[in-house]
């Protein structure tokens, strides 16, 4: 008993299970984790290192090439990257693909300790380094939280709340503010007043620490209770800190407020800040849990931000979303939901226009219930629904009904024939049962490479692998045992009556393609020839394909990033930024700009690259009307910006899973700054000459003016001042001098000490900053000077003047230099690199960049010592592919062992693969038709096709083989085996095709429809005529002759 024959004598099972499937798919598609894009895993990590004053050549020196020799002593590493600034090092740490996700937080254990080895190594003044690992977190739901008429301080309250209050929402996983600015105490002190009174800088800062430090008084022990005892005395507020008696001078009751002004302020300059239109704005960013679904958990931080508006939050201020990833999967969802039920509805009529109403019912029954049964057991595999997995859906929807179209058919066929229904429901499966499985198989194992590829873009298109196995075997499950069920209830029997013709062959259609098969078996030759020219014209046609990686998405929404060169005042990347978003708002299809200050508010989107941190760094986020405006206005936009902003490099990006920075990116490694310099400059020069490329720059940026104070030992000492007393001094003068904390409520506010003159601004020569000691000396004093204090010739405010007092910057030093230099070092593996970059101009790839300027950039002579790497999309590209195909080889092995395990015979494998190269022609002819990039999806889908005729392949030879072994004339059964098959093999090329045409269009998934419909449409034919050539070929079927030849069941 085979399983069909089960199943028809269980009929109430089958149902049994088909309703549970039903059912059980409808409440998986409500209730599985829906996202926009599939979760991947980010095996990044970075290693922050602050050492405030050092250049970024000490930085390097001293802190980035310690830690990174350090770290590359430790396994699993892809590459390490990292940048020395002034003040602080940043080091990437990014390790191998082949890292299992289940291994990171070990691996990241051991980076710890990698980097905490070396601590005691870094120079004095260094702060301990911090490893940061989370990465991995999307944040889809970004709010902006607008004020009107209330300060960063109470913003950030009311924003600490909103994440407290989300943070107990089940399904949310983090919650990342950006924007708040830090409230701090400034006090101005003015030299004058000082000097006349007599009060030291240090005084007041020993006044400040002692008044607002936390002392330990003990416990006092009261019977059974024991008691702290505490001091009291911090600072309560602005007043609080403005009557301080200054120590030392209590019996003048000199306080703070008689020599300095206090003031509140904000820590400047500002590092972070986001602007919403016009609205300054605290962004508010929530990711969810793995496995939650996004659209119910968007709903759910609505309605608790509405509850929080009507109770907590005053008017003024409101949460504007500027991107909401579950609006954008419902959206997809719902416009899946319209192209599957057009695929369903496009397959189910091709199959009733070509067998009839009652097998493309049938047929889309089973269709429909293979769809929700996929969806029960991917729930149960804890998958998800998002773009990926959805489309591959729509990919699958052509193959789902293959196994089924085969089965009807071939029950139909017996019917015709006369063979009794019971035997009838059961012939087909019996014949075909083990060869479509093998053939199901096969169309799987053609996308196993995806499956098994480790890196990010693998890791991506990975559930297509998931969604094809799952729902293809099932319909090969479906197709044995819920097809001849309905075919019984459907089909009715009709007996061939006395003199009836028997042949279901004798149609139009077949009599045509037997007449052109025949043709073509009889000058096989002719047609071999012909198919190979062919195949040259295609390969040769194939260079004018456009190669790319992937493609633009399409958003109503993109983003603009903004750089100045490094050392550049953040007030005039302010002013740029709003100057840039007031242009924006004047322009009719743009609904609103986000203007972020300083970096990525939060990586929001999985498709989208992060920039690097920088105060000379902002983007703005624009939304459109409409993703179709967005593409008509991206030309003038960039024109008008990289015109208005010469200074800038400003540069328009779309949502792209594109991960590097840049899509043409040429990097250069070797010791010396100045040779990477100048080669990179030659790159440079190539890269603007050339008119494929735009927006030409580097990473490492032009050099920056620095003052270098050149302190003198023996000047300074006369006037008893030490190198740190004129460090402090400058600080005070610029940034502010750091004295203590003061907390107002929850709220550390930093107190900085500032120099200012007597006009309460700071100097505007750094030659005129007052410099004091911070140990007044008696030095200078002598017998001579009490004399003069006794006689009266000295006062005694100038001789206390004299002990306290300050000299100017010009009197400790032998004057202030100003030099150029290079702001930041970067490295790559441990040299120092340098990259040219650029991006493709309008109409061209990044990849036709590359070849226009590879010739001139392969002439530069490159020094010995020195190497060079093109990165970007071609590295990218190159390692996706590299990754993808390093696995064909074991999906190669498996495909020819089921093949050889089917047929039990090495030629018939061969035969079907000589095929496969052959639809490159169709491959070529859609891609230039349809205008398409071939990148990383297209090369999914040639997989994908490389199985599908693979298929048809095997549904074909394995009928000859039937009819073979039947005793029928060879000749003959090749002739009426390809007949039989003509309208399963066509059906399944059909459906496939047509069902895709929803995809036609899709940014992400329109290549691979392309290369797929193309390929299987010239796969058809090559299935139908080429393979019964070679099978005639390769097995040594003679033709009979023309005048004697036999007669087949179609004649």
């Amino acid at each position: 008993m085979n399983f069909t024959e089960y199943a028809l004598k269980n009929k109430a099972l089958v149902y049994f299970f088909v309703v549970v499937l039903v059912v059980g798919g409808i409440y998986s598609f409500f209730t599985m984790s829906k996202l926009e894009d599939p979760a991947i895993t980010v095996k990044q990590a970075m290693v922050v290192t602050a050492f405030p004053g050092a250049s970024s050549w000490q930085v390097e020196l001293e802190v980035t090439d310690v830690l990174e020799k350090s770290i590359r002593s430790m396994g699993d590493l892809d590459h390490i990257e990292s940048r020395s600034m002034n003040d602080v090092s940043y080091i990437l740490v990014e390790l191998g693909s082949t890292v299992p996700p289940a291994e990171l937080q070990q691996n990241w254990d051991i980076l710890r300790r990698k980097v905490a080895d070396v601590q005691n190594q870094l120079p004095e003044g260094a702060l301990p380094s911090m490893v940061f690992d989370d990465f991995g977190d999307v944040y889809g739901m970004f709010y902006a939280m607008t004020s009107d008429g209330f300060g960063y301080q109470e913003m950030a309250d009311y924003a600490q709340l909103v994440r407290r209050t989300v943070l107990d929402i089940e399904g949310v996983s983090s919650v990342d503010i950006y924007g708040e600015r830090q409230s701090c105490i400034n006090i101005d002190i003015q030299e004058a007043k000082m000097a006349n009174l007599g009060v030291h800088p240090a005084e007041i800062i020993l006044t400040l620490k002692g008044q607002n430090a936390t002392v330990y008084s003990g416990y006092y022990d009261s019977g059974e209770k024991r008691v702290r005892v505490g001091v009291d005395g911090s600072f309560n507020d602005v007043q609080s800190i403005q009557n301080l008696l200054i120590r030392g001078h209590e019996e003048d009751h000199i306080r703070l407020g008689d020599v300095a002004y206090v003031s509140k302020g904000y820590v400047e300059p500002q590092r972070e800040g986001l602007i919403y239109d016009s609205l300054p704005a605290i962004a508010i960013s929530i990711a969810m849990e793995k496995g939650g679904n996004i659209i119910q958990l968007g709903k759910v931080v609505d309605q608790k931000l509405a509850e929080l508006k009507q109770t907590v939050i005053p008017a003024g201020i409101n949460f504007e979303k500027v991107f909401f990833q579950p609006t954008r999967v419902q959206s997809a969802i719902s416009v899946f939901m319209v192209n599957l039920i057009e695929s369903v509805l496009i397959v189910i009529v091709v199959v009733m226009l070509a067998m009839g109403f009652r097998s493309g019912y049938i047929i889309g029954i089973g269709l429909v219930v293979v769809v929700l049964g996929s969806f029960v057991i991917l729930h149960m595999m804890h998958g998800t629904l998002q773009r990926v997995s959805l489309a591959s859906f729509i990919v699958a929807m052509g193959m789902l009904v293959d196994n089924a179209i085969v089965i009807t058919d071939g029950i139909m066929v017996d019917l015709k024939r006369g063979v009794p229904k019971p035997a009838a429901l059961i012939n087909i499966t019996k014949k075909t049962a083990w060869a479509l499985l093998g053939a199901t198989t096969i169309g799987i194992l053609t996308f196993l490479p995806i499956f098994m590829s480790p890196d990010t873009t693998g890791e991506y298109v990975r559930d297509l692998f998931i969604v094809l196995a799952v729902s293809l075997w099932l319909s090969w499950i479906l197709a044995l045992a819920y097809v001849p069920i309905q075919a019984d209830r459907a089909f009715k029997a009709k007996p061939v009556k006395a003199g009836e013709e028997d042949n279901p062959f004798n149609g139009r259609i077949y009599r045509k393609y037997q007449s052109f098969l025949k043709f073509s078996v009889y000058h096989r030759w002719i047609f071999v020839i012909a198919t190979v020219v062919l195949l040259i014209v295609s390969v040769y046609g194939y260079r004018f394909i456009r190669q790319g990686f992937f493609p633009d998405l399409s958003y109503n929404q993109l983003y603009i990033e903004y750089q100045m060169p490094y050392g550049t005042n953040p007030e005039t990347v302010k002013a740029d930024l709003a100057s840039m978003k007031k242009y924006l708002l004047g322009r009719p299809e743009i609904t609103a700009v986000t203007t972020s200050l300083g970096g990525t508010p939060s990586r929001y989107n999985l498709v989208r690259t992060v920039a690097e941190p920088a105060l000379s760094y902002g983007e703005l986020i624009v939304d459109f009307t409409s993703p179709e405006t967005l593409v008509d206005s991206l030309p003038v936009l960039q024109a008008y910006l990289s015109s208005h902003y010469p200074q800038a490099y400003v540069r328009i990006k779309r949502y792209n899973l594109m991960y590097m920075d840049f899509p043409v990116q040429f990097m250069i490694s070797g010791p010396d700054p100045a040779v990477l310099k100048q080669l990179c400059a030659q790159v440079e020069e190539i890269m603007k000459a050339d008119s494929t490329a735009i927006l030409v720059t580097n990473n490492w940026g032009p050099e920056t003016p620095v003052m270098d104070v050149k302190y003198q030992q023996a000047i300074a000492r006369d006037v008893n001042l030490s190198r740190e007393d004129v460090g402090l001094a400058l600080l005070a003068a610029t940034d502010g001098l750091p004295v203590g904390a003061y907390y107002e409520g929850e709220h550390a506010l930093p107190i900085y000490l500032k120099s200012v003159n007597s006009s309460g601004e700071r100097p505007d020569q750094l030659n005129s900053v007052p410099v004091w000691s911070m140990i007044p000396s008696v030095n200078g004093l002598s017998m001579e000077t009490v004399k003069e204090l006794m006689t009266g010739m000295v006062s005694e405010e100038q001789l206390l003047k004299q002990v306290t007092g300050s000299v100017p910057l010009n009197q400790a030093s032998s004057g202030i230099d100003v030099a150029w230099e290079v702001p930041l070092v970067r490295r790559y593996n441990g040299q120092r690199s340098i990259s040219a970059q650029c991006n493709n101009a309008p109409g061209f790839t990044a990849n036709e960049v590359r070849n226009s300027i590879l010739p001139k950039i392969n002439a530069i002579h490159i020094p010995p010592g020195y190497k060079t790497e093109w990165q970007g999309e071609y590295l990218a590209s190159t390692q996706s592919q590299s990754y993808l195909f390093k696995n064909v080889p074991i999906a190669i092995v498996i495909i020819l062992a089921i093949l050889i395990a089917l047929f039990k015979d090495f030629r018939k494998p061969l035969m079907i693969l000589l095929c496969l190269p052959l639809a490159v022609t169709g491959v070529v002819a859609g891609m230039l038709l349809a205008d398409k990039e071939f990148g990383f999806v297209a090369i999914v889908g040639a997989l994908g096709l490389v199985g599908m005729m693979i298929k048809n392949g095997v549904v074909l030879v394995d009928e000859v083989d039937v009819q073979i072994r039947s005793g029928k004339d060879r000749f003959l059964a090749l002739i009426d085996a390809s007949t039989s098959r003509l309208r399963p093999v066509f059906l399944a090329a059909m459906t496939t095709i047509l069902g895709m045409i929803p995809l036609v269009n899709d940014d992400m998934f329109g290549a691979l429809a392309v290369t797929i419909m193309g390929g299987l449409f010239i796969g058809t034919v090559i299935t139908l005529i080429i393979l019964p050539i070679l099978y005639s070929l390769f097995f040594h079927i003679p033709c009979p002759d023309k005048e004697k030849k036999p007669v087949s069941q179609a004649e």
